[in-house]
């Protein structure tokens, strides 16, 4: 299912795909492959989870004008043009929301490949 106030994401992960396959052909190991995408994945989605936080609770004040987006970073990703849905308090925090656990998840999967690479190291080392 296609959630507009994610189409940034949708973008991002196809370049990450080909940053990836491309790293991957160059350095022939999979988990320093993965291990820097999943960090430059983490890193990015850390700036957009704090760009969409910082425009939700922007939102929340009260304003005479309405709401507005307060970043460029939060406007990259929720947009203004004919994909974008209308702007409104619970869209803000629906995005903020998805990004933050998709901040989470990346942090799992970062935290998982750094004890798999520890792990290989240990035993790289025994040997």
């Amino acid at each position: 299912m296609f959630n507009p106030e994610l189409y940034f994401y949708y973008i991002l992960l196809p370049a990450l795909l080909v940053f990836t396959h491309l790293f991957h052909k160059r350095t022939k190991d999979l988990s320093k492959t993965l291990l820097i995408t999943i960090t430059a994945l983490f890193f990015v989605s850390v700036v957009c989870s704090i760009s969409l936080a910082l425009n939700y609770y922007q939102s929340l004040k009260p304003n005479t004008e309405g709401i507005g987006i307060s970043n460029v970073v939060a406007y990259w990703l929720l947009g203004e043009d004919a994909w974008a849905p209308a702007w409104t308090i619970q869209l803000f925090k629906k995005a903020y929301s998805i990004s933050l656990w998709i901040t989470l998840i990346l942090l799992g999967f970062l935290i998982i490949l750094l004890f798999m690479k520890r792990k290989q190291n240990k035993t790289k080392d025994t040997n």
